[in-house]
């Protein structure tokens, strides 16, 4: 999908400025606009791509929670026993 007609820009411009330079001009346009729309590729996401990086971030969470669940138990249980050790 086009984001502007060149064939519309050619029109426009070959009125004001003749055919050579009006061709040029969309042309261009055209091949901005194409580098543009490649150079956007890189920073889009697919559906597939993001709900698999959510899903990767929540395992990681859940890792850390229990991991430091673990370790607080333990420390808490650690400070019981040495308190009624004593």
């Amino acid at each position: 999908m086009a984001i502007v007609n060149t064939l519309k820009i050619y029109d426009f411009l070959r009125g004001k400025f003749g055919d050579e330079q009006a061709k040029a001009v969309a042309e261009a346009v055209e091949s901005s606009l194409e580098e543009y729309r490649d150079n956007q590729k890189e920073f889009l996401v697919t559906k597939e791509e993001f709900n698999k990086a959510i899903s990767d971030l929540r395992t990681d969470i859940m890792k850390w929670m229990i991991g430091l669940f673990v370790g607080q138990v333990t420390l808490i249980l650690g400070l019981y026993a040495a308190i009624l050790l004593r």
